[in-house]
């Protein structure tokens, strides 16, 4: 009696997440623009987030996402070499 018949949504699936928000390193925004790309529907951000959380994977810090979003804007720039 307590199933639902709703289909499980991509958002929803662990392997997605963390395919996309920790080893491509997207950013819950991208996630879901990207998700509305491939399903023309709707999804919010925070729905991203709440179900990385609901899937217990480790949301970035906001540095940490800064530092993604400054590293993606600027590719070319590569880390400090060790001698």
């Amino acid at each position: 009696m307590g199933k639902t018949l709703r289909k499980k949504t991509l958002y929803q699936s662990k392997e997605w997440l963390m395919q996309k928000y920790v080893k491509e390193k997207m950013s819950t925004v991208d996630m879901a623009r990207l998700y509305r790309e491939e399903t023309n529907r709707w999804c919010d951000p925070n729905t991203i987030s709440r179900w990385l959380k609901k899937n217990n994977i480790s949301v970035r810090s906001l540095a940490e996402a800064q530092q993604n979003r400054h590293a993606s804007a600027n590719p070319t720039v590569s880390k400090k070499r060790s001698h």
